[in-house]
């Protein structure tokens, strides 16, 4: 039996703007959670840990991170624990990779685009890792993959994105599910989306882990690793184990029915978590006789979020939006006439809705709206 933990896409270094104050909070913990990581591999005695990409978020990251990576891989190469890696789409290797300048343990095989494979003889296994000297695009990474007779288990890493019509089509790298089918591989270890995922095909197994921690405001499901067992020649689990702290979450509120922000508090405070980054969407028609701030409701509500944004997509009511609310010898009392103008004066129905929209979207603006707009 073969155990194997794969990770990916760590981003070490990455510095969260997004987080505001907290920015500097969370980068800290991703360097704790790759240590926790190296913890677990250890307590369930994998023989080997798969990082298959983006261990960095820039080939350009501080010493101490260096420091307290390698400290890692030392400790793994104590317990006898092998580390593959491949570089991803952030530390990428090209003539400043970190990859070239950094001496890592005895135990770490990075690979290269003059060392694609390694073979460990008492697992009777070969890892094979294709790797770029720079940017691809629509490239398969996995296209001149070749075999090895000597081994008995074929273990692959690619960091890449999975290729689905009209959905995803285009990438720095791009692997069909044929491909995967195709391998002769006993398992995948795929990196780049950062959420747990199964595009098994035929004979391979293949997964995505996913980030352990949330790197953007665009990822729920991060926060898993993979633990790859391998009893024999397609006799294969893969189950995920929670490794991250946080999580991200988002929650949208239709602000037709809300009166004021004491309507909004209840909604919010059920998602309450202070391991919860929460995006907050405010979305519908709004009435002019209340107005939610964004950032008074940051401000009252972010202290039960490790960080809480809101993202104010509203409008105004079309009927509300006329010049007996606003002056006319104001800007908006001026945009407000021209628009209705406009909107009087349209050939047909498409062009009638939309000046209308332009007009939701104007007059929102106006207000100091600016994110309403997608």
């Amino acid at each position: 039996m073969v155990k194997i933990l794969h990770t990916a896409d760590i981003h070490l270094g990455c510095e969260f703007p997004f987080l505001r104050e907290k920015g500097v909070e969370h980068r800290n913990q991703l360097l704790k959670t790759f240590e926790k990581i190296v913890d677990l591999a250890i307590s369930e005695d994998v023989s080997l840990l798969l990082i298959a990409g983006d261990l960095f978020n820039t080939n350009r990251v501080h010493g101490i991170i260096i420091r307290n990576v390698l400290a890692a891989f030392k400790k793994l190469e104590g317990k006898g624990i092998r580390v593959c890696i491949i570089p991803g789409t952030h530390d990428i290797y090209d003539e400043d990779s970190i990859y070239r300048f950094v001496n890592f343990p005895s135990n770490v095989t990075v690979f290269t685009p003059a060392h694609e494979r390694e073979f460990y003889e008492d697992l009777d296994l070969t890892v094979y890792g294709e790797v770029f000297d720079g940017r691809y695009v629509n490239e398969s990474p996995i296209h001149r993959l070749s075999l090895s007779e000597d081994s008995k288990y074929h273990v692959g890493m690619a960091h890449c994105s999975i290729k689905i019509e009209g959905w995803v089509e285009k990438d720095a790298l791009l692997l069909g599910r044929d491909e995967i089918a195709n391998s002769g591989l006993d398992y995948l270890a795929l990196g780049h989306w950062h959420s747990f995922q199964d595009f098994s095909q035929g004979n391979t197994k293949a997964f995505y882990c996913g980030a352990p921690e949330p790197v953007s405001m665009d990822q729920e499901g991060a926060g898993d690793v993979a633990m790859v067992t391998i009893r024999e020649k397609g006799d294969i689990t893969v189950e995920p184990i929670r490794v991250g702290a946080r999580q991200f979450a988002k929650l949208t509120i239709d602000v037709g029915s809300v009166k004021s922000m004491a309507d909004i508090v209840p909604l919010v405070e059920a998602k309450a978590d202070p391991n919860l980054i929460l995006e907050l969407t405010l979305k519908g028609l709004c009435g002019m006789d209340y107005e939610l701030n964004p950032q008074d409701i940051e401000d009252e509500l972010g202290g039960r979020f490790f960080c809480l944004r809101v993202v104010d997509k509203s409008h105004p009511r079309l009927e509300e939006v006329a010049l007996e609310n606003i002056p006319e010898e104001t800007v908006k009392g001026k945009f407000i006439k021209i628009m209705r103008e406009k909107i009087e004066s349209a050939d047909n129905e498409e062009d009638r809705e939309l000046y209308e929209e332009a007009l939701k979207l104007g007059f929102a603006c106006l207000q100091g709206r600016t994110q309403v707009i997608e």
